[in-house]
């Protein structure tokens, strides 16, 4: 597509068609031993008293793995930002990552692209303490070609993000309070949606609905396959189960919702929604016995492994 002009008219979303294509063979397969096998050690281990920031520091239940691979530093942020200015003939200004774990590290690199104020919100505190990763992501803009914010001074992470226009907020949706009305140009998330509980989701939506701009734009990559085999075994177990404290405390939820559903979910907020990008099954990798009946699942939920969502106010 050519670059567009400061006058170019801005695309609707509506007029460009989604894209399709099929599951890689291997997909999110993860370790090579029994589904249920992996379940039954999860479950051990989250019964254990042992903190989530101490399995992490064990290399397991980490977030953004491999987060200082450069492919994953500066192009995203890139990309998004000329999603956006595709779709909206302008550049964006304010962002919002949600569920961003260690990637609150590319704080630098989203000062020197222009964005701010930049803001972040996870339900828990997992980004790094140390200031390498940010100087290391600093030093990243800057063989971009880019010029972050000088870190030379910062002596820890809260001076670090001030030193970039971020913050940092840690809890559920009401955490957004903190973003004032209508000032949110680009919202997005990397595989974090789905791990929202489910009745945590329509408040958090809201709240994004709240803060997003007019002619804002949100860009969310979900994940619907589950986390241990990259099929969809999780489907297997029904809600009173799947929503209790085990699953949480293994680090295996997410809310077994279907593309449908988010579609609907975003919908309720006040956002027009759609798939520009899906992975699909040819057949859907059902669990033996079928979906679990009280999930309610749309049939055609079923052959979607991974989506990517535009999101516009409606």
């Amino acid at each position: 597509m050519p670059a567009l002009t400061e006058t170019a008219p801005p695309l609707r979303a509506s007029q460009i068609p989604p894209q399709d294509q099929p599951v890689p063979p291997g997909y999110a397969a993860g370790a090579p031993a029994p589904w249920w096998l992996k379940l039954a050690v999860k479950l051990a281990l989250g019964a254990l008293p042992v903190p989530a920031r101490a399995w992490r520091a064990l290399g397991l239940r980490r977030h953004s793995f491999a987060a200082l691979d450069p492919g994953r530093l500066v192009a995203p942020l890139q990309w998004r930002m000329d999603r956006f200015r595709t779709l909206s003939g302008r550049a964006p200004r304010s962002v919002l990552e949600v569920g961003p774990g260690s990637m609150v590290l590319r704080a630098p690199i989203a000062a020197a692209l222009g964005l701010g104020p930049i803001w972040y919100l996870d339900v828990e505190d997992a980004a790094p303490q140390d200031l390498a990763p940010y100087r290391a992501a600093a030093e990243a803009a800057r063989q971009a070609g880019l010029t972050p914010p000088d870190l030379s001074a910062c002596r820890n992470r809260a001076e670090v993000l001030a030193a970039c226009g971020a913050r940092l907020l840690v809890g559920g949706p009401e955490a957004l309070a903190a973003v004032p009305a209508g000032s949110v140009d680009l919202a997005f998330s990397e595989v974090a949606l789905e791990h929202v509980r489910r009745d945590a989701l329509a408040p958090l939506l809201a709240a994004l609905r709240r803060v997003t701009a007019p002619g804002g734009l949100g860009l969310h990559a979900v994940d619907f396959h589950d986390h241990l085999g990259g099929g969809l075994r999780h489907l297997s177990f029904g809600p009173r189960f799947w929503e209790g404290p085990a699953v949480a405390r293994a680090g295996l939820y997410c809310n077994q919702l279907g593309l449908s559903e988010f579609l609907a979910a975003f919908a309720a907020a006040g956002f027009a929604a759609r798939a520009s990008h899906r992975l699909v099954w040819e057949l859907p990798p059902v669990p033996p016995g079928g979906v679990h009946p009280a999930l309610g699942r749309a049939p055609e939920d079923d052959r979607i492994c991974h989506a990517a969502l535009e999101v516009t106010p409606a």
